[in-house]
């Protein structure tokens, strides 16, 4: 087993997904057909041995309640372990929750973090998709002697991608200098994976000291603080990752694991990625219907042509249609003849009478959640 408490947070602060975020939380986004973002720490998590798991959640929770349920997906001991959802509550009514940082959620529930038994805390966001075994991550800490540990991985398109996410300067020996924003001035940085190991009593410390400094103190914020005068190292991460900022990296994040290459990261047998299941009928092609590099998931009816595209659980496609470079989540329904091309489409919607949907690769169009076109 793995000696910490997983804390799986939120990041509002330089994430917003435009439509999308306005139905579910970040940790509820659809992802490849069939996950949610939040599936993929948590399955790292308990991959790496660790059964006591804290999400953190702002917004609408009733998306993440159906989905995570009992948790008993995720391969958690309900004996030994748990798995608790936390949406954010304040008691004392004091801020506005949709500005709330992390360190205000921790805070809340700082005394079940007290009580926890684990000697160390890893924290990881939902929005930054990767596999890493963080068992060997905590080890590495450990005897790295580091009182902060980092994950990070060094990007060279930081000019047109990764604007406002959490970037560090350090030293030659890994030491972290400062967390500063990415501001598309320098192609190449070092892209923070929000991923930090520490001790649990560190991190109470840090959470009570943040929350006196500012009441809009994000856990980096009190990390930055301490750069100067505490031994805060970086880890290097040397796999695929997929970091969810904005409408245009989820849609290309999302494509992106239709490659083989990228898809076999996250099919591993020996790693598997956990989520609700739903047992339904495979997808069925109907006369004239076809498929070529893409992601159809279960219960689907296939009737015209789909591309380079991911089609969600339960939804039709219908005869004549063209579907490209397209996302499209669970039980929409595309009308006989209707053209779709960089195109995102939210649940529970219908295309039946406008036929030609055409966005593009860096600007998406989106529908809505229950919309009919």
């Amino acid at each position: 087993m793995c000696n910490a408490l997983g804390i799986i947070t939120y990041n509002g602060l330089n994430v917003y997904v435009q439509g999308l975020q306005e139905y579910r939380p970040i940790a509820g986004f659809n992802f490849l057909g069939r996950y949610r973002l939040v599936d993929f720490p948590i399955s790292n998590m308990t991959n790496s041995g660790i059964d006591e798991i804290q999400v953190f959640i702002k917004g609408n929770p009733r998306p993440m309640i159906e989905h995570i349920g009992d948790g008993r997906q995720y391969n958690i001991n309900s004996k030994h372990g748990s798995l608790d959802l936390i949406p954010y509550y304040n008691e004392e009514g004091r801020g506005n929750p949709e500005f709330a940082p992390d360190v205000e959620s921790y805070y809340n529930n700082i005394n079940q973090i007290e009580d926890n038994t684990n000697d160390y805390v890893i924290i990881a966001p939902v929005n930054m998709i990767y596999t890493a075994n963080y068992k060997d991550l905590l080890d590495q800490h450990i005897e790295s002697g580091a009182e902060i540990s980092i994950l990070y991985q060094n990007v060279d398109d930081a000019k047109d991608k990764y604007i406002n996410c959490d970037v560090l300067q350090m030293n030659r020996q890994k030491g972290v200098l400062k967390i500063e924003q990415n501001l598309g001035n320098y192609k190449t940085r070092a892209l923070s994976l929000q991923t930090y190991i520490l001790s649990k009593e560190l991190f109470i410390q840090l959470v009570k000291e943040a929350r006196k400094v500012s009441s809009m103190y994000w856990f980096k914020d009190i990390v930055n603080d301490h750069c100067v005068d505490m031994d805060i190292r970086a880890i290097n991460y040397r796999g695929n990752v997929y970091c969810i900022n904005d409408l245009r990296s989820y849609f290309e994040s999302n494509l992106a694991l239709l490659e083989e290459s990228q898809m076999k990261q996250f099919s591993k047998d020996s790693w598997p990625i956990y989520t609700r299941t739903s047992d339904t009928a495979p997808a069925i092609y109907l006369k004239g219907g076809s498929a070529s590099g893409s992601f159809i998931a279960n219960g689907c009816q296939i009737s015209g042509s789909v591309k380079n595209s991911i089609i969600g659980r339960g939804s039709v496609i219908g005869k004549g249609a063209k579907i490209e470079n397209c996302v499209i989540m669970s039980d929409v329904v595309i009308g006989e003849d209707a053209v779709l091309k960089n195109v995102i489409i939210d649940k529970h919607s219908k295309v039946l009478k406008k036929k030609e949907l055409i966005g593009n690769a860096e600007d998406p169009l989106y529908i809505g959640r229950r919309e009919n076109v």
